[in-house]
């Protein structure tokens, strides 16, 4: 499939700030799965500096500032060839990767530590639902994802949330809703309680829920031997193919969030907003 996508992200202040650095991850990634064909980028006000950089979850650009001002707005406009028709088109590496809990040798273990670690202990609910899945997957690694895709998608409410951070797994459990990067989080945890190596990714998609409005997506990649990352996409219940294009992906969200960086300005308030076009 090829994509062209613009995207505006604009941010507006009360009174003039001083921007911080700011790195922004809006360039779409290009590897075995994407190809990127074009990538233009407009920045206003003009930053003082800017370097193209590649960090922990793909290129980025950093940009810094040295005047006040009261409003950013970033413009990009991407082409982007994706190529995996078929996202089951691999093979198990081992019998052994068939089984849970997911183990990884040599090189790979060091490499995909990271992606391992728990964010944090989890208490009964967690657990609980844990096992529901292991349960019903018959500890086969292929079927625990597909099973815990299918779960978040089928069991949990969507609710659009535009600002702040993801949820902890917990409170979604707990409300059975969420948005789309709450359901990463949560899928991404239960995924390395099981020793899989999981990352967060932001991209976008071209089949967001009611298709209204195309807003910016998330979903996971999990690291399986003989495939390599693979993603899984809980909001929409599905295996990622050729409909998801990559910006950027971390062990955290904020490893792949799209912009971050912050501002001064003593009583400033900032208005964010974004406008994202996909045509294929």
């Amino acid at each position: 499939m090829l994509y062209k996508i613009e995207h505006i992200t604009k941010y507006y202040f009360s009174k003039g700030v001083f921007l911080e650095p700011h790195i922004v991850r809006l360039r779409p990634r290009s590897d075995s799965t994407q190809t990127l064909k074009s990538f233009e980028i407009d920045i206003t006000p003009t930053p003082t500096g800017r370097t193209n950089i590649a960090d922990i979850g793909g290129d980025s650009i950093f940009l810094w500032f040295e005047e006040l001002t009261d409003s950013l707005k970033i413009i990009t406009r991407s082409e982007v060839e994706t190529s995996r028709a078929n996202p089951f088109d691999y093979i198990l590496a081992s019998d052994r990767a068939h089984r849970l809990p997911m183990e990884y040798h040599g090189l790979d273990e060091s490499v995909l530590e990271p992606y391992r670690m728990p964010s944090s202990e989890y208490g009964d609910k967690f657990e609980g639902f844990v096992a529901q899945i292991l349960l019903e997957s018959e500890n086969s690694s292929l079927k625990f994802l597909s099973l815990l895709t299918s779960y978040i998608y089928e069991n949990f409410e969507y609710k659009l949330r535009e600002d702040g951070p993801a949820q902890e797994p917990e409170e979604s459990l707990s409300t059975m809703k969420g948005t789309c990067r709450d359901f990463v989080v949560l899928f991404t945890e239960v995924c390395r309680s099981m020793g899989f190596a999981a990352r967060f990714v932001s991209g976008y998609t071209e089949g967001d829920l009611n298709n209204m409005q195309n807003y910016l997506h998330a979903w996971a990649e999990v690291f399986l031997p003989g495939g390599g990352w693979r993603g899984y996409d809980p909001t929409l219940g599905l295996a990622v193919a050729d409909r998801h294009v990559a910006l950027a992906s971390g062990a955290t969200p904020l490893q792949a969030a799209p912009v971050a960086g912050s501002f001064r300005g003593t009583g400033a308030e900032t208005i964010m907003g974004y406008e994202i076009s996909i045509t294929t």
